[in-house]
């Protein structure tokens, strides 16, 4: 149920991400101002950043970060590049004040031509196959990170319950105790009486001896 309701909430973001847009923007890398794509995805970088690189593993990707880029090397999946390529990407907040809104911004090179980027109009990354996608991704790896947390939310609770139900048991326990202790200090309340009327007794007879003299 869990896995279908994912795939449910991925594929309605799919449909909404195809008309992604996608535009130009002006970055640096390695201390050079370049061109490349860029686009706008609604939640914050780090939840951006890890989908996306969830989603290049799971292709066989992995991801090394030099200088806040995401740098996958000689990438020949078709679903994601149309040739061989590596791929570059960087995501960021888009404001100080908006910390919950990400821009992503990507670009490919020829395998090992860092200094060729591809002319934007290349179709060296796979619209449908690659960023279209991005945003079903984010919303996968938001929608595992909700789990997570509301996992742990309920792990918290069943533990405080727990703990609550071992303090009832040594409560319990030692309400018993002292049930005990009481039981047993009336018992010895009610010798303690007898004690006190048998010495009254003898008291009262040595009392009257003295008066009899």
């Amino acid at each position: 149920m869990k896995k279908y309701f994912i795939a449910l909430l991925v594929c309605i973001a799919c449909s909404l991400s195809v008309h992604a847009q996608v535009s130009e923007a002006v970055v640096e890398f390695n201390k050079a101002k370049r061109t490349v794509k860029s686009m706008e995805v609604a939640d914050a970088p780090e939840v951006v950043e890890q989908a996306i690189k969830n989603k290049m593993l799971k292709s066989g990707y992995k991801a090394k970060t030099s200088k806040g880029w995401m740098e996958f090397k000689d990438v020949d999946d078709r679903n994601i590049t149309g040739e061989r390529s590596d791929l570059y990407i960087k995501v960021e907040r888009k404001s100080r004040k908006d910390k919950e809104t990400s821009l992503v911004y990507f670009f490919a090179s020829k395998p090992d031509d860092q200094a060729t980027p591809v002319p934007f109009e290349s179709n060296m990354l796979s619209g449908d196959g690659f960023y279209s996608n991005i945003v079903s991704y984010t919303v996968a790896e938001r929608l595992e990170r909700d789990i997570q947390a509301q996992e742990d939310i309920i792990k918290k609770a069943q533990k405080k319950y727990d703990d609550l139900v071992k303090d009832q048991a040594s409560l319990e326990k030692k309400i018993k105790g002292l049930q005990d202790d009481l039981e047993d200090n009336k018992k010895k309340q009610e010798s303690q009486v007898r004690d006190v009327e048998s010495q009254r007794k003898i008291l009262d007879q040595l009392l009257s001896k003295r008066n009899s003299q």
